[in-house]
C-alpha cells in the first residue's frame, strides 16, 4: 500500500457518504430514528457508528486509546452528526498529509474501548477504516430505498470514473 492508495481511499469514502448523506437528509426524524434490525438499531445509530468507528481509528493512530465509541445518543439529529463530519474528515486529511510510505508496515498498540490490548498494522487499520464504512453504508441503502430515499450508486467504480464524465 502507498500513500497515494490511502488517500484514494479517503477521497472515495469521503465521496459515498457525502451520496449517503441527502437520502438521509429527506427522512423524516421518525424514519431516521425508527428501530431497525440493524446491529446499530437504526439509521442514526449506525450512521453515528459510522461517524464513531472513523473518529476512534483517528484517534488510535494518533497514539491515544479511547475508551467509548461516540454513539448514537451523542447526536440529537442528523444535522448535528453531519456537522461533525466536515472537521473529522479534516483531521483525518491532516493525518493522511503527515503519513509516509514507510509507517504502514508499523505496528499500532492501542487498547479496545473494552480495554483490551490489540497490535495492528497500520496498513491494516487504513484499509478496515475504509471498508468498515463502506460495510455500513451497504446496510444503509436497501432500507434507504425501501423508505423512497435511494442513493446513487457508491461503489468505487462509479468513483473512479467520475473524473472521465
Amino acid at each position: 500500500m502507498a500513500v497515494h492508495s490511502v488517500n484514494r481511499l479517503f477521497e472515495y469514502n469521503k465521496w459515498a457518504w457525502r451520496r449517503v448523506f441527502p437520502s438521509l437528509e429527506a427522512l423524516s426524524e421518525e424514519a431516521y430514528f425508527e428501530e431497525r434490525p440493524f446491529f446499530w438499531e437504526s439509521l442514526h445509530g449506525l450512521t453515528a457508528h459510522g461517524y464513531g468507528a472513523e473518529q476512534v481509528w483517528l484517534q488510535r493512530l494518533e497514539g491515544s486509546s479511547p475508551s467509548v465509541l461516540p454513539g448514537a445518543s451523542a447526536f440529537s439529529s442528523f444535522a448535528e452528526l453531519r456537522a461533525a463530519w466536515d472537521p473529522l474528515w479534516e483531521a483525518w486529511e491532516s493525518f493522511l498529509g503527515s503519513l509516509t510510505d514507510c509507517r504502514f508496515d508499523d505496528s499500532l498498540q492501542y487498547r479496545n474501548i473494552e480495554g483490551t490490548e490489540y497490535e495492528l498494522r497500520v496498513e491494516d487499520v487504513l484499509r478496515h477504516v475504509f471498508n468498515h464504512a463502506t460495510e455500513h453504508r451497504s446496510q444503509m441503502t436497501p432500507v434507504l430505498a425501501q423508505l423512497g430515499h435511494p442513493t446513487e450508486p457508491l461503489d468505487f467504480g462509479r468513483f473512479a470514473m467520475r473524473r472521465k464524465a
